[in-house]
């Protein structure tokens, strides 16, 4: 699944978050937004662990793995 970061453009953002000169990263996983950050560098680490596959190790402990 692609995952992408992106600047938040100002028609998605607030009038405030704009006229406070915000800056806004978007993180989305197939289309879908899965996170939302205040600093580019935060965001590409973000897409990094989701890239890794260490999120999806956290997603599902034993326990309610085994009611299914």
């Amino acid at each position: 699944m692609e995952i992408v970061v992106l600047e938040r453009t100002e028609d998605h953002m607030s009038h405030d978050a704009i006229n406070a000169s915000v800056t806004m990263w978007d993180v989305l996983q197939g289309g879908v937004l899965v996170g939302v950050y205040h600093r580019e560098a935060d965001a590409l680490a973000y897409k990094q662990l989701l890239e890794s596959g260490q999120l999806e190790a956290l997603g599902h402990p034993k326990a309610l793995a085994s009611h299914k």
